[in-house]
């Protein structure tokens, strides 16, 4: 076998020597030195942790997407029931009343109009055919004639028991103000069921 020339022998003796500085072809950059990856380390990456957090946040127990919480709607509900209730209460039994064409017959007279954001509201007086006033500050509960103005004189029924006076020839308010307690009571009931059975089921369960 021929022998190989020396000056080729020591390049390839060169080129693999540990160390040696032979750059790579097409300009590459040799491989440097690997970094730890922080997910092979064993140790949580904190922005991972912190979506974490923020998931189970926004998620409920079961997976569902957590909801507001119910208690404001609530207490806004209730105290709006509240007040509906109380003023169609006021009102319901003078309202059947008048329904059933029972009640004092007299005139309405305007005497004052009073208007807030463009809505305005005529107040009167209830006064018997013989010219007693029953009523110094009474709202007529109907549709006024047009063109009305102080001194306008509407004949009404007056059945007690409120500052309302209804037409003579009767009134359907009734019917409304009934729907408007229904609803005032279901909504009492929604907001304020779970408070009542929550305190019911604590007082059966403390020792007698």
């Amino acid at each position: 076998m021929a022998a190989k020339p020396t000056g080729e022998r020591d390049m390839s003796l060169s080129s693999s020597e540990p160390g040696s500085s032979s750059s790579p072809r097409n300009g590459q950059s040799g491989p440097g030195p690997s970094r730890p990856s922080s997910s092979g380390s064993g140790q949580p990456d904190p922005a991972a942790r912190g979506s974490g957090l923020r998931r189970s946040a926004l998620l409920g127990p079961s997976g569902a997407p957590r909801g507001r919480s119910r208690m404001p709607m609530r207490v806004i509900v209730g105290a709006l029931s509240v007040l509906l209730l109380v003023g169609t209460g006021s009102h319901i039994v003078p309202a059947i009343k008048a329904g059933l064409h029972d009640g004092t017959r007299g005139s309405w007279i305007a005497t004052t109009r009073s208007c807030v954001r463009g809505a305005c509201v005529w107040k009167g007086k209830f006064v018997l055919p013989g010219g007693h006033v029953v009523l110094t500050s009474a709202q007529y509960s109907g549709r006024l004639p047009a063109g009305m103005h102080v001194g306008t004189s509407v004949a009404g029924l007056y059945p007690g028991g409120s500052g309302l006076v209804f037409p003579a020839a009767g009134s359907s308010l009734w019917i409304s103000l009934l729907i408007a307690m229904a609803l005032a009571l279901f909504g009492l009931y929604w907001s304020c069921h779970r408070v009542v059975a929550g305190y019911l089921k604590r007082r059966r369960e403390q020792p007698a």
